[in-house]
């Protein structure tokens, strides 16, 4: 059964409250940082964003808290990378 609410967790990472939050209905994915939308994904780029941190399980369609919070991580470090704000300027 699909859930009608989105998956949201939270976490405070450096600092910064971010949070992610995944509609199985839909397989929209955003990113949220200190409430702004930072990052939204939908599918099939949902799943594979999920999927490149969770590994195969669900093949990213289902994620669980701990793979939301895995994407959260990995992307806060991508922002954060001197790649990142080279290519924001």
């Amino acid at each position: 059964m699909l859930r009608t609410d989105p998956r949201r967790v939270t976490a405070e990472i450096d600092g910064m409250l971010v949070c992610a939050e995944y509609s199985e209905q839909t397989g929209q994915l955003c990113l949220r940082q200190d409430g702004a939308l930072v990052r939204e994904w939908f599918p099939p780029h949902s799943w594979i964003a999920i999927a490149s941190v969770a590994g195969a399980r669900h093949w990213g369609t289902r994620p669980t808290d701990d793979d939301l919070l895995a994407l959260l991580r990995n992307e806060i470090t991508l922002l954060r990378s001197p790649q990142a704000d080279a290519i924001q300027k």
